[in-house]
């Protein structure tokens, strides 16, 4: 509001940006100066422009992080000069708007919903201009669960402004958030028809519903009692001349490996579309996208020069740090070198990106890498994470993945039920279901009830979580679990990734069932079926190649041809996957499998680790197999101790508690004396792969006859420990194990019969026939008998 000499009473600025002010409420002292400089002096630096533009001119340096006489924007200066240009008080409200969404201090405090609403209803300006902002901070405070007046805004609310302010397009917008979301309104759900309908019929209308005819695509549900398809999508945005959108979608396409018009799309149609539409930015994505996959662009890999250049040319600061700490991350380099925690952290300052920087934090944290040459600790993320929807969220992903890891928190473990009130209390419905699945298959109890997979799938169809469902009913499959009182059929996890449209999902599955010997229709899934289920794109190129891999190392043939390790090499090395690469000349190594007729030696497979966390990891693992089969490196034996520093540097638990365990059953000793294993299992991690371990190295002792804690371990106890983490197909090996050893469990002989209808019971017929054919004659006879 601009200043001057009337004593004309001014609705005051809802936020002061000095100590003293005039008669309007604007600061006496340093209104037409900024920093000590006069304002009117400012205009020397660029063209002259009208007033108007006076402050949003500030506020885009204030963006840009732009100095201007030397000195950087402040919140309060940009406010200061829209006060004194604007007659109205819609842009300094839709300035402070952008403060609190964006959870930007102001003068070291945050700004909230309600300072955002009376700055906007201040000095409303003579169109509907200001009603219209209102009407759509109320939507932003609804689908962010953002208070007014503590009190939730409600759906209704948001219609009713959107209504008031003749909104058609916006409300047509909102309606398709609710819909998508599954926000009742007026106490029913929003159907797709209503949302299409909504829009109205122009320009904007059209492009809002082929925009929401690929989000509804995207989530795999039917649209008018119809199945809307990609090439509906791609017709849509046609028919509008939406070059944009439509370069987006293939991208979309081409990452899913969903095809158009029958053909795969590939990565340089993408970025022709890109040029065309003269998409800076996104083309700049999509190079660094291509960068970080190991993709090729007119037959060349992207060199990692031209990706900063591009991100910083597309004048992406918040773009450039994701893609730093991707490269961070994945041990790839960046202008020919590596990037480290500490400059991705820099680059997320310099972004102001606080939630980025707090999740590359507990991203740090849970990987075991150093900031600042210190580890970073749970407790310090947990602070860090900013007072806003998105930021309690973040909090509370970070509890849940402290809590299956079994990390403290405050000196505390973080309890499930913990976790769920944490999800509960910002109504995080999808991130609650998700948590409860985890907690089912990992046998984790809430409210010390265990979760049911019935239990799961019900909340999973009620949230319509469509590719959820099917993959934690693939995971029931496999791991045994029941629904309904019946096994899960493989048959049944198919058709449900087939509806889902998850084609690299259900590739993977088909993968597994073809590792473990499950049927499909049945029969036994033959590899070449899943190598040509495994799309055309990025991760579905990556998972053939992994599968391929696992061929190789399991000896099944494709094509007719057993899988040589020198292929598997040359896919990983023209995919530039670095790390799947050498874990697998680590295979090679320690099966004595050769490579281009040679032998791996040690020395090469750990020249081969790239510089990532988890690269790292799989170097110290391999390090501690080499310690263990007694292999040299650098021409000498690797000690316990020096693996035992390495699992230390990267805060690996879980690995060193594994490894621990390991000399003892072996008899190599820690620090140059015998390793007693008392307490041992106290130092496996509170978390369902710690206690996995645990239950796996008393099944060591117990075969091996080795005392635990004084006492020999008992079967029963191994059992129990079983049954606790439903590790249902180790059971079944531990159940075969005293079939074949002739011992008791439970005071009765374990019996062939038993043994195979558990190995049938779990679709694990590829043990169950490794189980046959360890047998004694006389027992195969029995059991011939028995199944007959």
């Amino acid at each position: 509001m601009k200043a001057t000499a009337s004593t004309h009473s001014h609705p005051k600025p809802v936020l002061r940006v000095g100590q003293q002010t005039g008669s309007s409420g604007i600061p006496a002292s340093s209104g037409s100066t900024f920093i000590g400089k006069r304002i009117s002096n400012l205009q020397s630096h660029r063209k002259r422009t009208t007033a108007p533009d006076e402050g949003k001119w500030i506020e885009d340096a204030f963006w840009k992080r732009k100095p201007l006489n030397g000195r950087q924007v402040t919140s309060a200066v940009v406010l200061q000069a829209y006060y004194k240009y604007d007659k109205s008080s819609l842009r300094p409200g839709l300035f402070l708007q952008k403060l609190c969404l964006q959870n930007i201090l102001h003068g070291n405090k945050k700004i909230t919903a309600d300072q955002v609403m009376q700055e906007l209803n201040r000095e409303p300006v003579q169109n509907n201009k200001q009603e219209l902002a209102i009407a759509r901070f109320k939507a932003e405070c609804c689908l962010r669960g953002l208070l007014l007046n503590n009190r939730e805004v409600t759906p209704e609310a948001v219609v009713e402004g959107y209504q008031a302010a003749k909104a058609t397009l916006e409300l047509a917008r909102f309606k398709q958030e609710c819909c998508l979301k599954h926000l009742p309104l007026n106490g029913r759900k929003v159907t797709p028809d209503e949302v299409v309908k909504g829009f109205p019929d122009s320009s904007e209308g059209r492009l809002g519903i082929a925009r929401f005819n690929e989000k509804y695509y995207l989530s795999g549900l039917a649209l008018d009692d119809q199945q809307v398809t990609q090439d509906t999508v791609a017709k849509g945005y046609l028919a509008i001349h939406a070059i944009l959108e439509l370069a987006r979608f293939k991208e979309i396409c081409y990452l899913k490996g969903l095809p158009l018009n029958g053909q795969q799309v590939t990565p340089d149609e993408v970025i022709k579309d890109y040029e065309t539409a003269g998409a800076v930015l996104e083309l700049a994505r999509f190079k660094a996208e291509c960068y970080l996959k190991g993709l090729s662009l007119n037959g060349q890999q992207v060199a990692s020069g031209t990706i900063a250049r591009d991100l910083q040319e597309a004048n992406t600061t918040l773009d450039l740090a994701r893609c730093k700490e991707d490269c961070c991350f994945r041990g790839l380099t960046l202008n020919g070198q590596h990037v480290t925690p500490d400059a991705v952290v820099k680059d997320f300052r310099a972004a102001r990106a606080t939630l980025e920087l707090v999740r590359f934090k507990a991203e740090c944290c849970l990987k075991g890498l150093p900031l600042h040459g210190h580890h970073v600790t749970p407790d310090e993320v947990d602070k860090e994470f900013p007072d806003s929807p998105a930021g309690k969220l973040g909090k509370a992903r970070f509890k849940e993945a402290c809590c299956l890891r079994g990390l403290l928190l405050h000196g505390q473990h973080v309890t499930q039920d913990e976790v769920v009130r944490d999800f509960q209390e910002i109504s995080a419905t999808l991130e609650l279901v998700r948590f409860k699945a985890e907690c089912c298959l990992k046998n984790l109890p809430l409210n010390g009830q265990p979760v049911t997979p019935d239990t799961v799938v019900k909340d999973f169809q009620a949230a319509k979580l469509i590719l959820e469902l099917a993959s934690f009913k693939g995971q029931c499959c496999l791991l045994g679990l029941t629904l309904n009182g019946q096994p899960v059929k493989p048959d049944s996890v198919v058709k449900d990734y087939q509806a889902a449209r998850a084609p690299l999902e259900l590739a993977r599955f088909k993968a597994e069932c073809c590792l473990r010997g499950q049927l499909l229709n049945g029969q036994k899934v033959a590899p070449d079926e899943v190598m040509k289920d495994f799309p055309e794109c990025p991760e579905g190129k990556l998972g053939a190649m992994h599968f391929k891999e696992q061929c190789c190392l399991n000896g099944l043939a494709l094509n007719g041809q057993q899988v040589v390790p020198d292929e598997v090499v040359k896919d990983f090395q023209t995919a530039r996957s670095t790390l799947e690469l050498a874990r697998f000349k680590a295979e090679c190594c320690l099966r004595g499998l050769l490579l281009n007729g040679q032998e791996v030696t040690p020395d090469e497979v750990v020249r081969g680790f790239p510089v990532s966390p988890d690269g790292k990891l799989r170097m110290a693992y391999f390090k501690a197999e080499c310690c263990l089969r007694g292999l040299p490196l650098g021409g000498q034996q690797v000690s316990p101790d020096t693996v035992i520093k390495h699992y230390q540097a990267l805060q690996a638990k879980l690995e060193l508690s594994y490894f621990r365990a390991a000399c003892y059953l072996k008899g190599l000793p820690l620090s140059g004396q015998p390793f007693t294993p008392d307490k041992l299992d106290k130092h496996f991690p509170n978390s369902l792969e710690g206690k996995l371990g645990i239950v796996r190295f008393k099944t060591a002792c117990f075969l091996k006859q080795l005392p635990l804690n004084g006492q020999l371990v008992t079967p029963d106890e191994v059992v129990k420990g079983y049954r606790a983490v439903r590790a249902t197909r180790e059971l079944a090996h531990f159940k075969a194990e005293f079939c074949l050893r002739g011992l008791p469990l439970n005071g009765q002989l374990v019996t062939p019969n038993e043994v195979v209808k558990e190995y049938e019971r779990g679709g694990w017929l590829d043990d169950r026939d490794f189980f046959y054919y360890h047998l004694p004659l006389p027992a195969k006879s029995e059991l011939f008998l028995s199944i007959s």
